[in-house]
């Protein structure tokens, strides 16, 4: 079966993926999470994956994003609900960001907690994309829904199941560099602008071209990329009796990459079980557990943003072998242990009196844990070891109560009625701890005496502590009528109101209504049509509200004494005293705090064609979140960064398509299936708070009227050459300046929009967009006799990436002028990428900084298409040698290989153009996304 974005119910306009017993192109790849099985495939859904690091977060978007990415925290306020079985799953708490100087990633494990999903034990999926659907998950759904169902106990068949398949992961071909590609590189600009101060100022590790450490073999590849093991294994055994079933599976996984030794192991135990101890009454009890653990990358920037300390950057890491080598021997010493488990079932009782009456109530709970211990010893410190110790858990219960109503009458009419209410009670909470220089290497933790609480090992002035804990209370209550009519047109309405502890007492509660109609035309305006087999209509509307992502909103204007200063977010002790304090700094919270809620509108069509040879959905929408808080920039006389307001208002319209077609029928001598699933989608900022038309927060500029994903750089239209090429202003005949510095030779040509002979913010233009306005697949699946083949092509258009690798390299002496996270030059810095010559040269010691960002001459086209999977398999249980030996043994057997990101298709000019960060910079960290070969087999008994 080949997987693709269908609609199994003609009147549903959510996606769904069936998988349950799957044979064929998606069933066969060994995809690690929940999002890498969903990239592409879905119509709406777009998936970024920022590192080919196995275990780290990917970033889901449903039909957009309604928050302009300003700070790393955003992304968790657009990600959709993921719920399991029934159970709402937690996502982690951004909190956790305020205590980081630096915020590359998340503190912990920052573990994707979708990879506690095995792939091999869910049923299907459905992407509720629609809010008057979603609209029954109350606000949780904001960003749409992803259900998953895993396979149950079931009394109609006995099985015990194995899926296991092996395989490596590709080193990738690199071209390696040593300090004479660099100092040829930088040559040509110390022959042009450099003076004999700066020559005096070479770098050392440039100099002594006799040095072989920096002018030896550049070999160190061998110790960083190399071809690695992945696994994967999932048996489950399925039994029982119509009154009384069950269900078991394990399962473990180990993902790796090419690349810096990474790698996770995934271990997964699931257990379900129904009884029926009265005919009328259903118990019901589900139990899925996963451990993760991490190895993670070794970047320099990483481990010196946890450690908050900056050693000697002068010279890089060598290139040569023999040095990189000894240098890995001591960061073996080291540890950097990154685990996680993931807990969550319920206990469901369902009761039928009668049959038109059911009661249905469920007790439900998710726990997550997330720890990291760290230790780097003082070799690689400057003689200062480091240790660190960080804990977090989060937990969700939920006590769900629903009773249903259902009737006919005459034949044509059918009613059902839902009411219902859930109490749901989520705590967050995180121990962090870190210390430096402790009396030597061979003590790597720092243990606490429980009754003094003095330190043993580390000296009490270099510890630092943090903790934190969050409650939020969600109350619900909702009721929902459907009716429908010969089947042919269905109406629903939705009436829910929710009542949550993070808003503010004076607005807690929020009602929010829905409605949604379907119109089978079939049998009204096609009926005698032998091309036509089914066509739908639907449309509909909803309300949706937004959680506020704290509970200190809902505790109005806050007073604190702020420890912190500009470069260090929280300091917790004050000449050696510890302080008690909260990082509210980051921005005043006043009254007034209301719920922000999006409306959100959908229509299309579901068509079937000649005998279901050709099925197609097509959905059209407008989502607009209103209400929305914006940290807007104010109050810095009094601490603050800004004033926390309501009133951002956000529109994401777009349209979403797929549609498959048989040009061959499968079961035929020969099959073919060619499938499509795209999304378009652009948003516009509707309003501001205050009535504001613009504001600038960082280096992200949002004007009203525009889109909020895009870049604000200035026009880069060349060099000049010499100084009479700077223009100078027709009156006072001053040059063209940048900031009052005047423009010289080898500076670049920026582009004087308001033409007042000054450079600045005046002068930048919103352009580009860094999430896609087009992504989406293609897939063809073909059959002959037992055998399948597919492929599948993943694309992204109409998205921009900031080259900031690229720039990074020609800003070398800003980046080396002084001792912060710009100088940190990783092994990768040995590496060649990019295209040297697409760029000018430019003075790079000119005070404009002429090798900026925030300038188009590094923005891309960062649109690509890649060669994501091809399968083959083989079912040897229908093959009919297998028959006519009428052997005995397995009812299925299906053997498969599988590759997968064979290709790249880009106009990008640097690395892979998917590996970019929430921005859309292209930093030049992720690990790569390898390619993978492996070889499975399916076995049903």
């Amino acid at each position: 079966m080949a997987w693709k974005d269908t609609l199994l119910h003609k009147r549903s306009s959510s996606a769904v993926i069936a998988t349950s017993g799957s044979k064929g192109r998606w069933a066969s790849a060994p995809f690690a999470s929940l999002p890498q099985l969903l990239k592409g495939n879905v119509a709406g859904l777009y998936v970024q994956e920022p590192s080919g690091e196995p275990g780290t977060e990917l970033n889901m978007l449903i039909r957009g994003a309604a928050v302009p990415y300003t700070h790393r925290k955003n992304m968790f306020e657009t990600q959709p609900l993921v719920v399991l079985d029934g159970i709402p799953l937690l996502s982690p708490h951004p909190f956790v960001y305020d205590i980081q100087k630096y915020s590359y990633t998340r503190q912990g494990g920052a573990f994707e907690m979708l990879n506690r999903i095995d792939v091999n034990d869910i049923a299907s999926i459905t992407v509720i994309k629609d809010g008057s659907e979603s609209a029954i998950y109350g606000p949780r759904a904001v960003n749409g829904v992803i259900v998953v169902a895993t396979k149950q106990a079931t009394a109609k068949q006995n099985y015990i199941a194995v899926n296991s398949w092996f395989g490596w992961v590709q080193r990738p071909h690199v071209s390696t560099m040593n300090a004479l590609t660099e100092n040829n590189f930088r040559k040509p600009f110390y022959e042009k602008y450099g003076t004999a101060a700066d020559l005096r100022k070479y770098p050392a590790f440039l100099r002594d071209s006799t040095n072989p450490a920096y002018y030896g073999p550049a070999n160190w590849t061998d110790l960083y990329y190399r071809n690695a093991a992945v696994r994967g294994i999932n048996a489950s055994i399925s039994g029982g009796y119509p009154r009384a079933n069950f269900r078991l599976s394990i399962g473990n996984l180990r993902n790796a990459n090419p690349a810096d030794k990474a790698a996770m192991d995934r271990y997964t135990a699931s257990f379900s079980i129904n009884m029926m101890p009265l005919k009328w009454l259903t118990m019901s009890t589900l139990l899925n557990g996963a451990r993760l653990e991490r190895d993670r990358n070794t970047y320099l920037r990483d481990r010196f943003a946890e450690m908050r300390y900056l050693p000697d950057l002068v010279n890089p890491l060598s290139p040569n072998k023999d040095n990189y080598g000894r240098y890995r021997s001591e960061f073996d010493k080291s540890y950097d242990d990154n685990k996680a488990n993931a807990l969550a079932g319920f206990f469901r009782l369902k009761a039928d009196v009668g049959e038109a009456i059911s009661f249905t109530s469920q007790l439900s709970f998710d726990y997550t844990e997330d720890m990291r211990d760290m230790f780097f010893p003082g070799t690689l410190l400057e003689g200062n070891n480091f240790a660190s110790n960080y804990v977090s858990y989060n937990q969700r219960i939920i006590f769900d109560n629903a009773a249903h109503f259902s009737t006919t009458w005459k034949g044509d009419h059918a009613l059902r009625f839902d009411a219902g209410q859930s109490l749901q009670l989520d705590f967050y909470k995180y121990d962090y701890i870190y210390a430096y220089k402790g009396p030597n290497d061979r003590i790597k933790i720092n243990q606490i005496d429980n009754n003094t609480q003095n330190p043993k090992a580390f000296p009490y002035q270099l510890i630092y502590k943090f903790l934190d804990k969050e409650k939020l209370r969600l109350s619900s209550l909702y009721g929902r009528l459907n009716y429908s009519f010969k089947q042919q047109v269905e109406l629903s309405l939705l009436l829910r109101t929710d009542g949550s502890s993070n808003v503010q007492a004076s607005s807690r509660w929020l009602l929010t209504p829905a409605v949604n109609v379907k119109w089978d035309a079939k049998p009204v305006l096609f009926k005698s049509s032998r091309m036509i087999d089914d066509i739908a209509l639907f449309a509909g509307w909803g309300r949706v509200g937004r959680l506020l992502s704290t509970d200190r909103f809902a505790q109005g204007p806050q007073y604190t004494v702020d420890m912190s200063w500009s470069n260090e977010p929280v300091i917790s002790s004050y000449a050696g005293i510890s302080g008690l304090m909260r990082p509210y700094g980051y921005g005043y919270i006043g009254d007034g705090i209301s719920w922000p809620y999006s409306d959100q509108f959908n229509a299309g069509l579901n068509v079937s064609l000649a005998k279901g040879r050709l099925t197609m959905n097509v959905g059209v929408y407008s989502k607009t979140d209103k209400n929305m808080l914006l940290n807007v920039p104010a109050y810095s006389d009094y601490g603050y960064s800004g004033l926390f307001a309501n009133g951002m208002r956000v529109r994401n319209a777009g349209v979403d398509v797929s549609a498959a077609y048989q040009p061959l029928r499968p079961g035929n001598v020969i099959g073919w299936t060619a499938s499509v699933a795209a999304g378009y989608n652009r948003n516009k900022l509707m309003a501001l708070p205050g009535g504001l038309r613009e504001i600038t927060i960082g280096d992200r500029h949002l004007e009203v009227g525009r889109a909020i994903d895009q870049f604000w750089v200035l026009r880069n239209d060349g060099i000049y050459n010499s100084r009479e090429e700077v223009p100078l202003h027709p009156v006072s005949k001053i040059p063209l300046n940048y900031r009052g510095i005047a423009l010289e030779k080898g500076d670049p040509r920026w582009r004087d929009q308001n033409g007042d002979f000054v450079i600045n913010d005046k002068d930048k233009v919103l352009t580009g967009h860094y999430l896609p306005v087009v992504s989406g697949s293609i897939g063809n699946d073909f059959t002959y006799g037992c055998f399948n083949f597919g492929f599948s092509l993943y694309a992204a258009f109409g998205r921009s990436v900031v080259n900031k690798a690229m720039a990074d390299r020609f800003d070398f002496i800003n980046r080396e002028s002084s001792l912060d996270m710009n100088a940190v030059k990783e092994i990768t810095f040995w590496m060649k990428t990019g295209r040297d010559g697409n760029y000018p040269t430019y003075n790079p010691w000119s005070s404009v900084v002429p090798y900026r960002t925030d300038q188009d001459l590094f923005l891309e086209n960062g649109a690509f298409v890649k060669l994501r999977q091809v399968t083959i398999g083989y079912d040897v249980t229908k093959a009919g040698w297998w028959k006519r030996r009428k052997l005995k043994g397995p009812r299925n057997l299906y053997v498969y290989g599988n590759a997968a990101n064979l290709l790249t298709f880009t106009p990008y000019s640097g690395g892979d153009p998917e590996l970019v960060d929430f921005k859309g910079y292209d930093t030049g960290y992720g690990l790569p996304i390898p390619k993978t070969y492996t070889l499975g087999v399916k076995l049903e008994l």
